[in-house]
């Protein structure tokens, strides 16, 4: 399949994600006020801490249908437990728009929504406008036929892709293993004073010096922090330690092998699948059936990590047990489009692009545009 060669957010703005919502019924009467939260350049978890911050209420109180990316422009629907319209009208908060929807009596939970539509601009393109557009045409009439519905990077750490590693060590109760893999293992990409910090430890690991270790990690680092400062108290309760992580943020490291496992396989079996075919996303509940073709090779992928389905009820840290689920094996974007084909103002004398496409709840845009852009 042939691509675009061309550079992707060079501006915040060249990434616009939407949620398309299902219908949330409107109760006059509810508890839940439901508003949509644009936002530039926010984690969607820390746009919501500034938000119960600034209403002076618990970040316990807010639903969401989705996370979207921190660098982009993103709107999305949140709920909120007893706070009233005024409250949020009144909200002025950096980088951030609040528009009160509805009333409801519904809470927003994860997957609460049809799906996402995307626009994105490609820029930096050598090729003449026709020919742009000719291969973008090419490219999504490939695209409509079906691409692997891979989770994509950010599943698995974009600047530090340890969360499936950590995870097996966890799945296997290595608590040690899974907290110095978070410590200490070093990425190229990593600031230097990070580099240092966890080099320094893991050079004196043995030592479980953890005082002086927690004055190299820099205090950007906090869950880092947290967890040395835990066990400079309780030197060897690595179990604890990792509790130091909120559990929705420790669940991803879980995830992140049951994504890794199923992304394998993936690669594998996905010319052979057909439109709705599922793979299991493995868990203890999973029912396998080895004379099913796509079962077997998840069986095997399993095998070679060494990892039983019985894993996943974590026992040790049972919090973070997995049921397993299953998702479609194939990616359709819907509604490719492109919106307009124009002069880049960043970088002279080339082109940009403007695309757009709707994918269900759950899929990556980043998949779609490695299929888009070499």
């Amino acid at each position: 399949m042939e691509k675009i060669n061309g550079k992707l957010r060079q501006r915040i703005e060249d990434f616009y994600v939407e949620e398309i919502p299902m219908d949330i019924k409107e109760d006059k009467n509810g508890e839940y006020s439901i508003f949509i939260l644009e936002k530039f350049n926010w984690e969607t978890t820390q746009a919501i801490l500034r938000i119960a911050k600034a209403l002076k209420v618990s970040k316990k109180r807010f639903g969401i249908a989705g996370t979207k990316d921190k660098r982009a422009v993103t709107k999305q629907f949140v709920s909120v437990w007893k706070v009233s319209k005024e409250q949020l009208e009144n909200l002025k908060l950096k980088d951030m728009k609040i528009t009160f929807y509805k009333q409801s009596s519904e809470r927003l939970n994860l997957g609460m929504i049809k799906g996402n539509k995307f626009i994105i601009t490609i820029r930096d393109i050598k090729d003449e406008k026709n020919e742009l557009e000719r291969k973008l045409i090419s490219i999504f009439k490939n695209l409509e036929k079906g691409i692997p519905n891979f989770f994509g990077p950010q599943r698995f750490g974009e600047v530090r892709p340890i969360t499936a590693e950590v995870g097996k060590a966890m799945l296997k109760s290595d608590f040690e293993n899974a907290v110095k893999i978070y410590l200490t293992k070093v990425f190229e990409n990593e600031p230097e004073d990070a580099k240092k910090a966890r080099n320094w430890l893991a050079k004196n690991w043995e030592q479980k010096n953890f005082s002086d270790s927690l004055k190299l990690f820099p205090k950007r680092l906090k869950w880092e922090r947290s967890m040395l400062d835990y066990l400079m108290k309780n030197k060897n309760d690595f179990a604890g330690a990792l509790r130091r992580i909120p559990k929705r943020l420790r669940k991803i490291f879980i995830n992140a092998v049951q994504s890794e496992i199923w992304n394998n396989v993936v690669s594998r079996i996905w010319k052979n699948a057909k439109i709705n075919d599922k793979l299991p996303l493995p868990g203890y509940n999973t029912i396998l059936n080895k004379d099913n073709l796509f079962h077997y090779e998840l069986i095997k992928e399993l095998e070679k990590n060494n990892i039983k389905l019985e894993d996943f009820k974590m026992k040790s840290m049972p919090e973070l047990a997995c049921t397993g689920s299953e998702r479609n094996i194939l990616l359709i974007p819907k509604e490719l489009k492109i919106i307009e084909i124009s002069e880049d103002e960043i970088n002279k004398g080339k082109l940009k692009a403007k695309i757009s496409f709707i994918l269900p709840p759950g899929s990556y845009a980043s998949v779609v545009l490695s299929y888009i852009i070499s």
